[in-house]
Order: C-alpha cells, then sequence, then structure tokens
C-alpha cells in the first residue's frame, strides 16, 4: 500500500481501534438543559466521600422482538392469545448480549472498580463514592433544593460515557432523574355536617337503579350497581389483587375495619396483606393521614373479598433531606422486586395511583420503566395506572418553557392501562380534572390507531389545541372509572376523597373480577389489557362510551384548555367506563 494512502486512511483505523478500547474517548451520554421547574440549585456543597451506588442499566436484545410477542398474546383472536411467559424466557429473549456485558465490565474494571461491581440481569450496580463518580462519568454532582417542599437532592444536568458504549448502556442512575411522584389526588372534602353522611344509607330513590344518592358521592355499592357486578360473587381461585403504595403512605387496618362496617356489612374479619420493598413500612398508625393508601385499599378489598389483596409499600423519593444519592424514585425498586416474583406469588392486576409530570422524568429512565412494565404484561398481569388530576396539564409549561400540555407518567407508557375519571351517574360525565392527552416521549401504539386517529380528524379540540400537544404520540387515558367524591375512612373518621387515584383501583377491582371469572373457569388471566379493550371490550359494548363532560387545566397559561368527551376515544375518559356483566363473557 502506498504511503500516501495509509495516511489518508490513518484516522479511521486509529478511530476504529480507539472504539474498541475501553478507554475510548468520552461522549456526552445523557444530558438535560436545567433541573425540572421547582428545583434550584443550592450553594450548599456535596462532600466526595459520600457513598453512592451506581446502578448500569445494560441495552437489551431482541426488544422489538419481544414487544411483539407481548402485542400478539394480548389480541384476542391471534393463536398466541393468552400464551404469556415464564420470567426466565422473558430474561432470556432480553439478555444483553455477552459483548455488551463485556464491554462495560472491561470499562468499569479499568477504571478501578474490579471489586466493587454486583450483577443482577441487566444491570450493573457499582459502589463508589461521589467523587468517584464524577470521575467515572466525567460530571459534577450538585445539590438541588425543591423550592415547595425546602428538601434537596444530589443529582447531575449531564454525563458521559466512552463513545464506544453508547449502544451497550441503557440507562445509568442516580444522575439525571429529579421526580416529583405524587398521588394522584385533586381534592379531600372533610365533611362536618353527619347529616350529609347519613344521607346515603337513609336514600330510597333509585336512577336506573342505582341509588339516588350516587349522585353526590359514592359508596362500594354505587360502584358495583354502576358497572354491574353486585350480583357476582367471586372465588378462591388463583388470583391476587396488586395496590401499590409508595411516599410514605400505609394502608390502616383499622380504617378499613370501619370502612367495611359501614358499608359492606356482612363481610367480617376481611384484612389485607402488606409486602415491604427497598425497606418500605407496612405502618399501623391509624390516627395518621393515610389518605391515599386507604382510599386505594378500601375499594380495592370491598369489590374483590374474597379475592387476596396485597399492598406494596415500596420505599424510596426524591426529594430527600439528609442529601443520600442513592435514594431514587420508587418505580425500578418496585419493578425489579416484582419481576422476580413466582407465578404463584404474582398478583393478576395491580393498580397504583402515583405519577410525575412526563417531563421531569429522564426519558432513558421512562423507558427503562415502561420496558419492565411490559415485562409484567407478559408474566399475565394487568398493570393499570391513574391518569392524574391536571386535566390537560397543571402549569402547561414544558422544560424548555414553552406553553405546552403536560401528560403523566407512567400513565404515558403504552404498556400500562391509563385510567381517567368521571363524576355522576345520570349521566355518568368526565370530570373536570381527569389528566389526558398525548406523550412527548412514546410514540402511539398500534392497538390506538384507530380509534385516536378518528378523534384527532373530527373533534374541534384536536384543532384548536394542536400547538400544545403531539398527536402522534401515545394517547390516554385509555378508559375511566368513577373519580369524585368517594367515601373514605380516614384516622377512624369517613371523609370524602376525590381524584383518579379512586378510578384506578375501581377499574382495578372490576377487572380482577373478569380475572376471578376466567380463572375459575380454567381461563387465563388477562394480562396486558389493551389490544383486548381497544377491539373485542369495546365493540362488544362492554366498555360503555362517555360523551359528556369536559376536563380542564393549564391555569393562567393557555386561555380554555381542556378535552370534551365525545363519541368514541377522547383525552379525558378514554374508550369510557365498564360493564363487567358484559366483561365477564368476552
Amino acid at each position: 500500500m502506498h504511503i500516501s494512502k495509509l495516511l489518508l486512511l490513518l484516522p479511521a483505523l486509529l478511530a476504529s481501534i480507539s472504539d474498541a478500547h475501553p478507554l475510548a474517548p468520552y461522549r456526552t451520554f445523557e444530558t438535560i438543559s436545567s433541573a425540572p421547574r421547582g428545583w434550584e440549585i443550592s450553594d450548599e456543597s456535596v462532600d466526595p466521600s459520600t457513598p453512592i451506588k451506581l446502578r448500569i442499566h445494560l441495552a437489551q436484545q431482541n426488544v422489538p422482538q419481544f414487544e411483539k410477542a407481548l402485542i400478539d398474546m394480548s389480541t384476542p383472536g391471534h393463536s398466541s392469545y393468552g400464551n404469556h411467559m415464564s420470567q426466565s424466557q422473558i430474561d432470556d429473549m432480553l439478555r444483553p448480549h455477552e459483548d455488551t456485558t463485556t464491554a462495560v465490565k472491561d470499562w468499569l474494571e479499568s477504571k478501578g472498580f474490579a471489586n466493587d461491581l454486583s450483577f443482577k440481569n441487566d444491570w450493573i450496580v457499582v459502589s463508589t463514592t461521589l467523587g468517584q463518580a464524577e470521575s467515572l462519568l466525567q460530571t459534577q454532582y450538585k445539590v438541588f433544593r425543591n423550592s415547595e417542599t425546602g428538601k434537596k437532592v444530589v443529582r447531575t444536568l449531564s454525563y458521559s460515557v466512552p463513545r464506544n458504549l453508547h449502544s451497550s448502556v441503557a440507562l445509568i442512575q442516580p444522575t439525571t432523574l429529579f421526580g416529583s411522584t405524587s398521588a394522584m389526588k385533586s381534592t379531600i372534602l372533610r365533611v362536618e355536617d353527619p347529616s350529609v353522611l347519613k344521607s346515603i344509607s337513609l336514600s330510597k330513590s333509585k336512577l336506573n337503579g342505582i341509588d339516588a344518592a350516587c349522585q353526590s358521592s359514592i359508596t362500594p355499592d354505587c360502584l358495583s350497581s354502576l358497572y354491574k357486578y353486585s350480583d357476582y360473587k367471586p372465588t378462591l381461585a388463583k388470583n391476587k389483587l396488586g395496590v401499590n403504595g409508595f411516599l410514605e403512605q400505609y394502608a390502616q387496618n383499622d380504617d378499613l375495619s370501619k370502612f367495611m362496617k359501614k358499608y359492606i356489612p356482612g363481610a367480617n374479619n376481611v384484612t389485607f396483606a402488606c409486602t415491604s420493598i427497598n425497606g418500605g413500612k407496612c405502618t399501623q398508625h391509624p390516627s395518621e393521614d393515610f389518605t391515599e393508601a386507604n382510599l386505594d385499599i378500601q375499594y380495592t378489598v370491598s369489590a374483590s373479598n374474597p379475592i387476596p389483596n396485597i399492598y406494596y409499600s415500596t420505599a424510596g423519593r426524591p426529594p430527600v433531606v439528609d442529601l443520600d444519592p442513592n435514594t431514587n424514585e420508587p418505580y425500578l425498586e418496585w419493578l425489579e422486586y416484582m419481576l422476580k416474583l413466582s407465578d404463584e406469588d404474582m398478583p393478576q392486576t395491580i393498580t397504583t395511583s402515583y405519577g410525575d409530570n412526563e417531563h421531569t422524568v429522564p426519558q432513558s429512565y421512562a423507558i427503562k420503566v415502561c420496558n419492565m412494565i411490559a415485562q409484567l404484561g407478559a408474566r399475565g398481569v394487568s398493570v393499570l395506572f391513574s391518569s392524574g388530576d391536571s386535566g390537560p396539564g397543571d402549569d402547561c409549561t414544558s422544560k424548555d418553557g414553552k406553553k405546552r400540555f403536560v401528560p403523566t407518567f407512567p400513565a404515558t407508557c403504552p404498556y400500562v392501562t391509563s385510567v381517567g375519571g368521571t363524576v355522576g351517574v345520570q349521566p355518568e360525565k368526565a370530570v373536570s380534572f381527569s389528566s389526558g392527552g398525548f406523550s412527548n416521549y412514546f410514540s402511539r401504539p398500534d392497538y390506538q390507531n384507530s380509534a385516536v386517529s378518528s378523534y384527532l380528524s373530527s373533534q374541534a379540540d384536536a384543532t384548536t389545541f394542536k400547538n400544545y400537544y403531539n398527536a402522534s404520540g401515545r394517547a390516554f387515558p385509555d378508559i375511566s372509572a368513577q373519580g369524585s367524591r368517594f367515601h373514605v375512612f380516614v384516622g377512624g373518621y369517613d371523609q370524602l376523597v376525590s381524584g383518579t387515584s379512586a378510578s384506578s383501583p375501581a377499574f382495578a377491582a372490576v377487572i380482577s373480577l373478569v380475572n376471578n371469572y376466567r380463572i375459575s373457569n380454567g381461563g387465563q388471566p388477562l394480562g396486558f389489557l389493551n389490544p383486548w379493550l381497544y377491539t373485542i371490550a369495546t365493540e362488544k359494548k362492554g366498555i360503555v362510551d362517555i360523551t359528556s363532560g369536559t376536563s380542564r387545566g393549564c391555569t393562567g397559561s393557555i386561555l380554555g384548555a381542556g378535552w370534551k368527551a365525545t363519541t368514541g376515544w377522547d383525552p379525558v375518559t378514554g374508550l369510557g367506563t365498564p360493564d363487567f356483566s358484559v366483561l365477564q363473557n368476552l
């Protein structure tokens, strides 16, 4: 070869050699322009000797094939419908390529971490200090303060890894994840006048067979009559219902007992199991305000008894008080625990009433969480999340300061069933706070195409607000249920609580009953619901369309912002509310 040609090829050869070496030049892997709204840099210094555990999630193999398999097993009429997978089958399909693991391991060992690594499926834990983590990721950690709560957290806005590892790494945390996980609870109305609470039991009038008092507040009887499962008696089949608890919310047995005594007087000694995840507690302090936890468990237990209910108490949340950089948003901790469960211990239905504004969650983290939720679906689990309580958004400002509707995560994950809210029984209509819209992270899945395209092409809202949302994004919610003025016992007293926090457990209870019916008759659990909901369940009238009511949001930001409920799918009530009497036969 001529010297001149060799010189021309030399840069490419050197780049190739460099990229194959664990010490290849660094490039920015993830960056955010600023901390999410509400967070500001503190002048407090970071102690470089502070211990930290970096979690490096590796890129998985065969993700498109896995996603296709999930959709196939969840689509009625497909030859593999209902053929759910074991976790070992999922792990075998998605396991990172050996070269991926080796490349990342070589990089870490070259940086002196050979004795500080632990390996778990598709992720590596690096036990180190903040100072060493800064060197490893070529970044700088800062103390950030939440202006609303005053609490602080240690995070960074950008970090780097060797450029040859960008295709091998899916996520490294804790780094850019701030999070602001909150219960989807819009209002708590403490009723002072005992006659208001008493009126439920005194009411004699009916609206289409439903107690007229249900027009103003909701009890278990209201839901069972409205959604037509009052005559179904569940059995003790191999069926469980899971309720997620975060943010130090603990369901109380004493409040459940009082609730059941008043509203389900025939049920005696009814309780629930509590499982601790990541050090989460099962504290019993009935005098404290555990409104969210009590709401969830009282309405799942009252509808599904004697189906076993499990309250999963997961610790960990930002912001943190003590600047512990290891305190992550709890979804990964919860998911890692759940995916290790045996089929015998796995609940078939799970409801979660928590979420974040989507743009406050790094996209890499959102994708990882969503992919793990997909694995639950492949295991035969129906995963439901509240859609949120801010209509099209709260202040409707994106992270770059532009006026935009604000979607809710994980409700925007294509592999969850997102539940919006309704109010009233004659007619049942959209409740104003029910969140919905379109994801900026996830594209619209095929199972939604027909329903959402029809909405976008026919509704005035879709045109009026076209500059404020991503029309090609995953649309939410998928379905809805009652969400306003639920009777809940908190601290020993009956109160009224509103929010899609109520809607998700209400719909989840119906799905748990459908699963109970299927399993009792030798069938498989429903698993991932959405392909079924958008086809058979809707076509056969198992989902009742909600066509009135409007959401409201974007206070002081976007004039008149809100979505109207209409015929077919809409971004406030989704496809509509359940009719168990039809669903159980589908």
